[in-house]
């Protein structure tokens, strides 16, 4: 996979568009253009910049491992895609995904207790 299509397949994973993203890191639209359809090719800053956004390794990036971020542990993907959504919402509603968290967990647990009329 190249560069341009890791890059667009994590922008379209988080649901960004070319022109988000580029205001979210400064970035021209041509520039950002370039570099999702393999025209050009990142300095280091700015790969280091994708890598700290996306939250992914700079080798993910460049093609170099499969794995987005081979130091996160298992399970850590979903909890850092989740931590990314979390920080794109409003106070307000980032205190509604933490109660309805807590009923999710709430609801997990009265599943596995066991029946007392049984």
């Amino acid at each position: 996979m190249t560069f341009g299509e890791r890059l667009k397949e994590l922008m379209e994973e988080r649901d960004l568009t070319q022109r988000q993203l580029g205001k979210e890191l400064n970035i021209a639209a041509s520039t950002l253009n370039g570099y999702v359809n393999d025209n050009r090719e990142p300095d280091f800053q700015t790969l280091i910049a994708f890598a700290r956004y996306f939250q992914v390794s700079t080798d993910y990036l460049l093609g170099f491992s499969g794995a987005q971020n081979a130091s996160l542990l298992p399970g850590a993907e979903l909890t850092q895609r989740l931590l990314h959504y979390y920080n794109r919402l409003s106070p307000d509603f980032r205190l509604l995904l933490v109660n309805q968290a807590k009923l999710l967990v709430k609801h997990c647990q009265n599943a596995k207790a066991p029946d007392a009329d049984r």
